[in-house]
């Protein structure tokens, strides 16, 4: 994928943290811990984000009797991008044409001055945040194309291995996803927000080249025992035609679907988003207030609410345990992008 875009065509990149299931449904069956075994291509990536604000129906206690910490989906936008009112226009006449100052002019007269966009380090100096609640994100994209993984097994922990029958799993014995969650019906009460992803590539960000390449290493039934590098950060990058793009936010039940249309700013035709399930203690992701490390990711517990066990009852008995597993984390460099908080975990589909 071109760095710079041509001027009819933006790229689109949505940054995925915290508390996220990454359900990759792939052209064939793949079991986790076959590290020597290419995957096969991804067909599509669904994004799900679990329920971790107590209500009526979803308790913040686990079964393993552990409370889970609260956690807040939302998505993240640049202003610059909803203002850009001097794209509305591009391309209606020649770029030499003399009358387009007077365009730009009355352009400005209308609608104001946009908005200004921040730079890489600081950030946007304007943002909106939207917040997310029992809503569906549409990404604009190709609805058939293969989706490009870096590196093709991501470094998140993956849960297939507790399917049935699988290595982490007792005999005749595991869990599978619950019903509703990567379909277009309605979703159970665990599902908080959900996109789907077909094409581009999904990146993970904050993790060096060096653990890239020891990815397979900790993926067995094993792999809550020991510290590894598993990536806080997941970006999807996508191509897309045009000088907008608009994607809809939809209730689950139907009712509501707002539309947003956004223009990009810079000079390299870029739009970034960002979709995240963070933690309580930095809602706004100030950088200033990043807080401390912590290796223990006990809040990925939230992860397995979106799970049921085969045959019903117990999930800890369909996984042969009496607590739920989490990752112990590395300790991580720098995060060029941005706060990243809790971990998610992955799942593979059929």
């Amino acid at each position: 994928m071109a760095a710079t875009q041509g001027a009819n065509e933006i790229r689109l990149s949505v940054e995925f943290a915290g508390i996220c299931l990454y359900v990759i449904e792939r052209e064939g069956p793949f079991k986790p811990d076959q590290q020597e075994t290419k995957p096969p291509p991804a067909l599509k990536v669904t994004v799900l984000m679990p329920t971790c604000v107590p209500n009526g129906r979803v308790s913040a206690k686990h079964e393993d009797g552990d409370t889970g910490a609260r956690h807040v989906p939302y998505l993240l936008m640049d202003a610059a991008n909803l203002t850009a009112y001097d794209k509305l226009f591009d391309n209606v006449l020649p770029p030499d044409d003399p009358r387009n100052a007077e365009l730009a002019k009355r352009i400005r007269e209308a609608f104001g001055p946009p908005l200004p966009s921040g730079n890489v380090a600081d950030g946007p100096k304007f943002e909106v945040v939207r917040r997310l609640t029992n809503e569906e994100i549409f990404l604009p994209g190709p609805r058939e194309s293969i989706i490009t993984l870096d590196p093709e097994l991501l470094p998140l922990p993956d849960l297939s291995i507790y399917k049935l029958n699988g290595s982490g799993s007792p005999p005749e014995r595991g869990i599978k996803l619950k019903p509703g969650l990567v379909d277009d019906t309605q979703p159970p009460v665990e599902l908080n927000v959900r996109t789907i992803l077909r094409g581009g590539k999904l990146t993970a960000t904050t993790i060096s080249e060096s653990d890239k390449r020891n990815v397979g290493v900790r993926r067995g039934p094993d792999w809550d025992r020991f510290e590894a590098a598993w990536v806080g950060s997941i970006k999807w990058e996508q191509t897309i035609p045009g000088n907008s793009l608009t994607i809809q936010i939809r209730s689950f039940d139907g009712s509501q679907a707002t539309p947003v249309t956004l223009r990009p700013v810079t000079g390299e035709n870029v739009i970034a988003l960002k979709l995240a399930n963070l933690c309580e203690t930095n809602p706004l992701e100030w950088r200033a207030f990043e807080p401390r490390f912590d290796k223990d990711d006990v809040d990925f517990k939230w992860l397995f609410r979106l799970f049921d066990a085969e045959g019903g009852g117990s999930l800890l008995r369909a996984m042969g345990r009496y607590k739920f597993p989490y990752p112990h984390l590395s300790p991580r460099g720098a995060r060029p992008a941005g706060y990243t908080g809790c971990t998610g975990g992955q799942f593979g589909l059929p």
